[in-house]
């Protein structure tokens, strides 16, 4: 199955590390592609990369992102632009949260994982920039694993 992931959030002003960006990805993306998934890297404005990504696709324009996620069987994302397009599209996935709330940012047709809302920032509507970067707050990636082979199961 093909999958797209998303991983990051767009880069934070200060230069410090985006507290929506998920930290475990590495493990994600080995373990998926261990199982014999294709997982494709989306990136956009972040110079970061996952390794065991097949490929790592630039993305300039809205439409090109738009043929990817209609081609992709699901995808998975952090708090970022690609839930929102996906959603338009009526394509369904994964979305990994931290700090904020998937009751206001998120679609409830996704797989919305939150570690625990405790963890959600008293302040949803603030600049991220008042925020640090916390690898506590989010899920395992056994998690996110499961989640998305659920979706992959639901698919066959």
């Amino acid at each position: 199955m093909s999958i797209l992931i998303s991983p990051f959030s767009k880069p934070m002003r200060d230069g410090k590390e985006n507290p929506k960006n998920y930290p475990y990805w590495d493990e994600v993306v080995k373990t998926l592609v261990e199982r014999g998934h294709e997982v494709s890297q989306l990136q956009y404005g972040s110079e970061s990369t996952i390794p065991s990504c097949r490929e790592i696709v630039h993305y300039s324009s809205v439409q090109i992102v738009e043929m990817l996620v209609d081609e992709c069987d699901t995808y998975i994302a952090v708090d970022n632009f690609l839930q929102h397009l996906a959603h338009y599209r009526k394509k369904y996935g994964v979305v990994i949260w931290g700090k904020s709330d998937p009751a206001l940012f998120g679609y409830p047709e996704n797989t919305n994982l939150l570690k625990d809302p405790k963890f959600l920032r008293n302040h949803q509507f603030e600049t991220w920039e008042a925020e640090q970067f916390d690898p506590n707050v989010f899920v395992d990636p056994q998690i996110v694993i499961e989640a998305v082979e659920k979706i992959i199961v639901s698919k066959t």
